[in-house]
């Protein structure tokens, strides 16, 4: 007898894919996982970086204590899947995990695919300080855009999108000394923000976040 069974295809996004996803999907949904915690140890030769100069993106490692906001995408069929293949597992480095998805009040939870980089792939980088991160972050970019609007389009999204109280304290350092690195450059960290639309930055941080120390 044929299997009638319709297979919900779930994907969580905790870096790039919650401000671009760039696929259809019918439903989404703003949640967390527990158990990981968002660290920019992954080098990327693909989009945010080249082989000369690779840039971080965002893996999941694991903790106990961890959790981590995100999005959680519905997909339509099995085509938006070897999009995700070819993006994150080929030319990205990442492997596919399952995880449950919780929604901000927990009425919800979906059971979706996460993309996750470990130490075995030949792109990744590992743990380095965040002032380190920040000045490799602020000078690399790739055919994607500069990996600078990586780090701050996700920062933004979760500001916007996560409780106030359940931030990612690190992704906001990063953020931070992200924005100082490239102002003391001379750039102008509006002109990274090439995927999506330009926002004036005294809106999008707050002011307190914008005060540059040891850079």
């Amino acid at each position: 007898m044929a299997d009638d069974q319709v297979t919900d295809y779930w994907v969580f996004g905790y870096g790039s894919l919650c401000w671009n996803p760039g696929f259809e999907f019918k439903d989404s949904m703003i949640g967390y996982v527990q158990g990981f915690s968002r660290k920019f140890w992954q080098g990327n030769i693909a989009h945010r970086g080249t082989k000369q100069k690779p840039g971080r993106v965002a893996t999941l490692v694991e903790n106990p204590e961890g959790f981590v906001w995100g999005k959680a995408f519905h997909l339509p069929d099995q085509n938006a899947f070897q999009y995700l293949e070819m993006r994150e597992v080929y030319l990205g480095g990442y492997e596919v995990h399952k995880v449950d998805v919780r929604s901000e009040d927990g009425s919800r939870v979906v059971n979706a695919t996460v993309y996750v980089a470990t130490a075995d792939n030949s792109q990744w980088l590992g743990e380095a300080p965040v002032d380190e991160l920040a000045a490799q972050v602020a000078t690399c970019s790739g055919p994607a855009g500069h990996n600078a609007e990586y780090v701050i389009l996700l920062a933004r999204w979760e500001r916007q999108n996560a409780p106030d109280d359940r931030l990612d304290s690190e992704l906001a350092e990063l953020e931070t000394l992200v924005i100082c690195r490239l102002t003391a450059a001379g750039i102008d960290p509006d002109k990274v923000l090439t995927t999506n639309k330009r926002v004036s930055f005294s809106s999008m941080v707050p002011e307190k976040k914008l005060r540059c120390l040891n850079i």
